[in-house]
């Protein structure tokens, strides 16, 4: 009797060692599962007007994705540290400081492919009840994620080509469009860059806005409008040329006029036209995140075509550097529209400083132009623009419209 107690005593010790021994590696490969989960950026960045920083204990190891679904995903690891940091957000970067010595640490960032990979598999995965869904898309987009980190490191045209082109079982189309499938889409736009000389910022506009533009569920294509010789920069004028040669390709209904450096911090900033005519950077970096002044139209504006139309588009005579955007300002108010903006937390924009390539001067006779622009405007704009088609180039993730213009066509 008493071996037999003896024997049961025994065993259940023996299966109580074990549970804990159990407990104890499952718990410390569940908490190191926990430090490395990705998170999207926006459950860590705690943006408003009033606190631009937010606080955070690394144990571990912490991981913070940009981009979720169907889209580029950015995981910025940290290294184990036993002091306290700063997410610091109120300049173009995002930078980690210490609170204990004020040490910046820089985040490593890198792609991670195989989560891309997964969610491409995915997408290809879709039935053809719901590719031929009859339903419209949603008012705004239907994954958005809010607040991005902006990486302005420079990729590679070939890796990006590899990571979103459909040549590499990707989703973008050649000549650098997409459309919805599993919903009808409510607007056509075309995305219009004037270009010149900024082939690295063209690569971080690309990476950063494809998996943005298709979460808004667009149908767009992104047009880059090149000037090629040497004439004074015409970017008013090259508007004009994405606009009339936009149309050639398809019927599009709304248009998104951007500088190639100017990157959306948020993508409920909608690139849909919700409004006409919309100021959408309304919240740059390099101005604090503040309008330089109230009548400010330049950086990335919003137009449907028959606005756009109406005002005769942009003036081809502002040669070089200012004033454009001045001008069409007053186009605008002189055909009574109501100029809109998104708020300044959601119009945030970052503009990419290096390699920021100034190919011409001021115009000297800007402000001349400016003390006639509503008299100016019905015979200065899409009527009487002139400009020499030298190639339209539809690559994988861009479609490139290369052109010649000079003062010389307007005998000026």
């Amino acid at each position: 009797m008493f071996l037999s107690r003896l024997r049961y005593c025994l065993l259940f010790f023996g299966c109580v060692i074990i549970f804990f021994v159990v407990m104890h590696m499952f718990s410390k490969n569940y908490f190191k599962m926990l430090n490395s989960v990705n998170v999207p950026w926006q459950h860590i960045s705690n943006r408003n007007n009033d606190d631009t920083n937010s606080k955070i204990d690394f144990e571990n190891k912490i991981s913070f994705r940009n981009h979720i679904d169907k889209s580029e995903v950015v995981n910025i690891k940290v290294e184990k540290e036993k002091e306290t940091y700063t997410i610091n957000e109120s300049s173009s970067d995002i930078k980690l400081v210490s609170n204990q010595d004020n040490n910046v640490k820089k985040p490593n960032v890198e792609l991670d492919l195989k989560i891309e990979n997964i969610i491409s598999n995915t997408i290809s995965n879709i039935t053809n009840e719901q590719i031929n869904s009859n339903q419209p898309c949603s008012l705004r987009g239907s994954r958005l994620v809010g607040a991005l980190y902006v990486d302005q490191s420079v990729p590679s045209l070939k890796d990006l080509e590899k990571m979103y082109s459909v040549d590499f079982g990707g989703m973008i189309e050649k000549g650098g469009w997409w459309k919805p499938k599993q919903c009808v889409e409510r607007v056509k736009v075309a995305i219009v860059i004037p270009f010149r000389n900024r082939n690295d910022q063209l690569l971080i506009f690309l990476r950063h806005m494809h998996p943005l533009l298709m979460r808004q569920e667009l149908y767009y294509r992104i047009i880059v409008v090149e000037q090629l010789e040497n004439d004074p920069f015409n970017r008013a004028g090259l508007f004009n040329v994405g606009y009339t040669e936009a149309l050639k390709i398809a019927d599009f209904n709304c248009f998104i006029f951007t500088d190639v450096d100017l990157l959306p911090e948020d993508d409920r900033n909608y690139y849909g036209c919700p409004t006409s005519p919309r100021h959408m950077s309304v919240a740059v970096d390099k101005f604090q995140y503040q309008l330089p002044y109230e009548t400010i139209f330049g950086g990335v504006a919003a137009f449907t075509k028959e606005h756009f139309v109406s005002i005769n588009g942009m003036s081809n005579l502002f040669w070089g550097w200012g004033g454009e955007d001045d001008d069409l300002y007053r186009r605008i108010v002189t055909m009574g529209y109501k100029l809109t903006r998104p708020s300044l937390l959601t119009g945030r924009y970052t503009m990419v400083k290096f390699n920021h390539f100034q190919s011409s001067q001021a115009d000297p006779n800007r402000m001349n132009l400016l003390k006639n622009s509503d008299e100016r405007m019905t015979v200065d704009g899409l009527n009487t623009l002139k400009y020499t088609l030298k190639e339209v180039d539809q690559q994988p993730l861009v479609t490139f419209v290369r052109i010649t213009m000079s003062k010389s066509m307007y005998n000026m």
